[in-house]
């Protein structure tokens, strides 16, 4: 088989687009909605409670909870992470793959950033806007649109499924 090469432009657009799909749908996923789900629960407990017996100075905490959780975390999560990516070596810099039976070359701009073989993936996530390929916890982005054409995009999916000791198609989440 022969190689597939992927490049792409490591802009602030990718770098949101690849940390959303690895909070939605790769690694952190199950944490994330288990612990909305906790705060949820005990925001409506809170509601229900207020409803029993009246206001009182306590249940303030769990409006100013609901307030962050669900208006705010979102928008300082954002700025966190832009702050990471100005900051960041990467920055704008083309990002070149070249991805064969053997494993992953990445090179980031002048520098080679590494080759790791399969082995070192422990698990590869396909989302519907790319591929996450994890080495341990960190992962590396492969947007669907760096690929040349949808042919090659279903060769590399086939061949992380192949060769990945962990696949996972998540591409129809929502």
């Amino acid at each position: 088989m022969s190689a597939i090469e992927i490049k792409y432009l490591w802009s602030e657009q990718v770098y949101l687009e690849a940390s959303d799909e690895h909070t939605r749908l790769g690694a952190g996923n199950t944490r994330e909605k288990m612990v909305t789900f906790v705060v949820g629960a005990l925001i409506l407990m809170s509601i229900f409670m207020m409803l029993e017996r009246g206001f009182q100075a306590t249940d303030s905490m769990a409006f100013f909870l609901a307030i962050y959780w669900f208006l705010i975390r979102g928008r300082m999560h954002k700025k966190l992470l832009l702050g990471r990516f100005q900051k960041s070596d990467q920055k704008d810099k083309e990002i070149c793959l070249l991805i064969d039976d053997e494993g992953v070359s990445a090179k980031t701009g002048d520098q080679v950033e590494g080759q790791f073989g399969w082995d070192d993936i422990t698990k590869v996530v396909r989302t519907p806007r790319g591929f996450l390929l994890y080495r341990g916890v960190n992962y590396i982005w492969v947007p669907v649109a760096a690929f040349v054409d949808s042919e090659a995009c279903e060769r590399f999916a086939a061949l992380s499924e192949r060769k990945g000791s962990v696949y996972l198609d998540k591409s129809d989440a929502k």
